[in-house]
């Protein structure tokens, strides 16, 4: 019987993540379950192993630190059972982190799960467009998948965009590699236009202002051009496809927040934005060091409604559709900086990492690391996006297999240097 190579459980785990994230009720789920199961199966592999980088320690304090303000919110809020699982899911991390710093992933296959997640995302949609045409056509209906039209939108974008990160990894057949991702992006992009997803929108541009750092940073000018050719004939196409409705969504944006400035209309959705982030904003100003708690916030939402401050249409929504305001109403200034450096942590340990080699197959995976938290951001300015259960799963999982994927690729005296 042939026997599994060490890095097929990781590798695999590492593959599910992206490749079934949207196709699947919960598809993100399947990985990290995959992983976790593993890691406590063998734990005799890694136990007494704890040689990590200090950096992937600051990474992971991070997200133990972000779990537990998490629960003890959850815990003064009254919430149980299903409020409790993300925080623990978070903190699985660890024993995952140390099982793939001895048995890591093949990089190879996350792009793959990279493209087939975003060509399964588009397809999705497609089919979700055709069974609903009419109400697409008039600008009705907006693809979600198996979970909102944002979260599918959004992930939808963020798997084409890591997938985009491989760009130079595929030597010797580096045509056809290149087209199989160029398809993964063109399908996670498509994905996300038939959500609907303004939010999107933002991160995109984030990210091509990433991209040209690091492109001006190594001297790829004629890269650079490429990019900024693409990024404005890609906008330009979009536009101008009618049935896409990008010009009109815009137009509506204008029209919702001209509307919220003269009239106080906060029943659009750019106008539901601006008033739950002024009401957001103002929560924080009352209590700036530890926050309301969720069911604070939930009151005093309540009490708004009530004195007439806020629509009622608001009463639905259980955040202000901003990360950084969610944080700050609801868990003060600690609350703040601990999600701050979650999306740090991360970046600063994949911008050292990206910084000390010059083998392209780790600095493709570093860039997609990079990637990650900056797209998060985006996400996070018009949309609580981590606290959802696919937003949680997809970044905390999926910075720890880039991580650990490096290591098949990275020197040893960079390891030594870190702290191993």
């Amino acid at each position: 019987m042939t026997r599994l190579p060490d890095h097929f459980w990781s590798s695999l785990a590492l593959f599910l993540l992206p490749a079934l994230s949207l196709v699947l009720p919960s598809g993100y789920s399947y990985g990290p379950a995959l992983l976790i199961l593993v890691s406590l199966f063998s734990i005799r592999v890694w136990w007494g192993k704890w040689q990590l980088p200090k950096e992937v320690w600051w990474m992971w304090i991070s997200f133990a630190l972000l779990a537990l303000s998490w629960l003890i919110d959850n815990w003064i809020s009254g919430e149980r059972g299903s409020a409790v699982e993300k925080p623990l899911k978070m903190l699985m991390t660890l024993p995952c982190l140390l099982y793939m710093a001895q048995r890591p992933p093949q990089s190879r296959w996350l792009w793959h799960g990279l493209v087939i997640g975003a060509l399964g995302a588009v397809g999705t949609a497609l089919y979700e467009v055709f069974q609903h045409l009419d109400a697409w056509r008039a600008g009705g209906f907006r693809a979600n998948g198996y979970t909102n039209a944002i979260q599918f939108g959004n992930i939808a974008l963020l798997l084409g965009l890591l997938a985009l990160c491989g760009w130079n990894v595929g030597a010797p057949r580096r045509v056809l590699w290149r087209a199989w991702l160029v398809a993964g992006f063109a399908s996670g992009l498509l994905a996300s236009l038939l959500s609907g997803s303004r939010g999107g929108w933002l991160a995109l541009a984030l990210v091509a202002v990433l991209a040209m750092l690091y492109l001006l940073s190594i001297g790829h000018w004629r890269a650079i051009a490429l990019v900024a050719v693409l990024s404005l004939g890609g906008t330009w196409i979009a536009l101008n496809i009618p049935q896409l409705h990008l010009q009109e969504r815009i137009s509506q944006a204008r029209n919702e927040v001209k509307a919220y400035k003269e009239q106080g209309n906060a029943t659009t959705s750019v106008g539901a934005r601006l008033q739950m982030w002024n009401f957001g904003w103002h929560l924080y100003l009352e209590k700036p060091l530890f926050g309301w708690t969720q069911q604070g916030y939930m009151e005093q939402k309540r009490q708004a409604i009530d004195a007439k401050q806020l629509d009622p249409l608001l009463a639905e929504f259980n955040h202000p559709h901003n990360e950084l305001l969610d944080a700050a109403a609801k868990r003060g200034t600690v609350g703040l900086l601990i999600l701050l450096a979650a999306y740090a942590s991360p970046l600063l340990l994949f911008f050292r990492l990206l910084r000390s080699t010059d083998n392209f197959k780790a600095r493709a995976l570093c860039m997609a690391g990079a990637v990650l938290p900056v797209a998060y951001v985006g996400f996070g300015l018009t949309q609580a996006f981590l606290p959802h259960n696919s937003g949680v799963m997809i970044y905390v999982f999926l910075l720890c297999g880039l991580w650990a994927a490096t290591l098949t690729v990275l020197t040893q005296p960079f390891l030594h240097r870190s702290g191993c």
